[in-house]
């Protein structure tokens, strides 16, 4: 019935939420701060790439329970890896003036994807698929959208090794606007003004060499 056929999707939900979605993101919490952004990022897209894989090129021979454990970790490793990290970092990376711009087009361009992959793989799955046919039957081609997954983490793990390290940095420190920190950017920060004596422009590392400069003179 279709009430029958609702319960257990429902049921089956709980248990992926519970077993691996919750506990990923739980982990994530506790270990954004000790491991950093871009390790659990790195490590999160190692392993659901290692995960579909197995799942793809194994996908025939895997047991029933066996399939449902690798669909769990992958849960866990998701939440504990990209879910979190793609959404806190585009909020912390970029300069605050563009901070609120670039996080949308960053969301966007999630969602963007998400749409995408429902278009194409949907269709995809049943590729070769008897007409009438029903279960596993139905979706012949699975195995090969598992092994296109694959590839999509492998590429994300590839490009996680572009992205700075956030972890415990203030938003100013990250857009460069704090004085004595490697990425200190007087231009963006707005701390460069026209030199009184020319056109150059001159900072507050400027400004301070001139007060020492005038207490030198000062006590001379």
């Amino acid at each position: 019935t279709v009430y029958e056929t609702y319960y257990k999707t429902a049921v089956g939900n709980l248990i992926l939420v519970c077993a691996g979605a919750l506990p990923g993101y739980w982990a994530s919490v506790a270990l954004l701060d000790i491991w950093g952004r871009k390790p659990i990022q790195i490590m999160g897209f190692s392993m659901l790439t290692a995960l579909f894989i197995v799942i793809g090129f194994a996908y025939d021979k895997l047991p029933t329970n066996g399939l449902l454990a690798l669909y769990v970790l992958a849960q866990f490793f998701f939440n504990f890896g990209p879910n979190t990290t793609t959404f806190i970092v585009p909020g912390e990376v970029f300069p605050t003036r563009y901070r609120s711009t670039s996080h949308g087009i960053s969301a966007a361009s999630g969602k963007v994807g998400a749409i995408i992959a429902q278009v194409v793989f949907g269709p995809l799955k049943s590729i070769g698929a008897p007409p009438g046919a029903t279960g596993a039957a139905a979706t012949p081609w699975i195995d090969h959208i598992m092994q296109i997954f694959a590839l999509v983490m492998l590429l994300g793990l590839a490009v996680s090794f572009l992205i700075p390290e956030t972890k415990r940095k203030t938003l100013e420190e990250l857009a460069g606007e704090v004085p004595g920190t490697a990425n200190y950017d007087p231009h963006s920060a707005g701390h460069a003004t026209p030199h009184p004596d020319s056109e150059k422009e001159y900072t507050m590392a400027d400004d301070q060499a001139k007060k020492a400069a005038q207490k030198d003179a000062e006590k001379l």
